[in-house]
């Protein structure tokens, strides 16, 4: 759990917090104001990635939070791509 104070969180006080008070719920509520919806996020994330040519499948699937192929359970117990794998196809992607 992050303490609120030197937390790394980036809304420490929301570290605690589930359900409609959580800081995505909040954010949400916000977002839906402006007419956009954070899945927007996410598919124009998807849409970039496939422009790259050479992002492997699972790997933007990883960092999108999407699984393919098989049911959820398959991704647990295995290692998978790390963060900094991850940062990396963010940062070629980054507008």
């Amino acid at each position: 759990m992050a303490k609120c104070e030197g937390s790394e969180w980036l809304v420490p006080q929301y570290a605690h917090y589930h359900g409609s008070n959580s800081c995505s719920a909040i954010m949400n509520k916000y977002l839906a104001d402006l007419d956009f919806r954070s899945h927007m996020f996410r598919h124009a994330l998807i849409d970039r990635m496939k422009a790259c040519n050479d992002i492997p499948t699972r790997l933007a699937e990883s960092t999108t939070g999407h699984s393919c192929g098989g049911p959820e359970f398959n991704n647990y117990g295995t290692v998978g791509y790390t963060l900094e794998q991850k940062l990396e196809v963010l940062n070629r992607i980054s507008i």
